[in-house]
């Protein structure tokens, strides 16, 4: 446990919330932007320069980490409602490789 007293708002953030929204968002939008770009990418490596697998890396990194890297900077800062969608988040690399395979656009 902590030896800080909570904050006199009942546990909620209270210091910065505006600015812990606004460091989430920018990180839900490079996840949101750069995990297809990437996959997309690593799916059409062989017609350009470049190696699939670090597209692929690049993809995993944005449409997993960030949204992880988003909830634990919303989870230190105290606020839980913006954690929750920062790991709601998850979801989006499988909605993104279903649609760009259906779509044809994977080949």
């Amino acid at each position: 446990m902590s030896e800080r007293p909570s904050s006199s708002g009942g546990g909620r953030n209270t210091r910065h919330p505006t600015g812990i929204r606004v460091v989430v968002i920018v990180l839900a939008l490079l996840a949101l932007a750069l995990g297809p770009f990437g996959y997309l990418m690593g799916v059409d490596a062989d017609s350009h320069a470049g190696s699939a697998a670090e597209w692929f890396t690049l993809a995993f990194g944005a449409a997993v980490g960030l949204p992880f890297l988003a909830a634990a900077v919303a989870t230190v800062a105290g606020d839980r409602r913006a954690a929750l969608w920062s790991l709601a988040l998850l979801i989006w690399p499988v909605v993104f490789v279903v649609v760009i395979h259906l779509a044809g656009l994977a080949g």
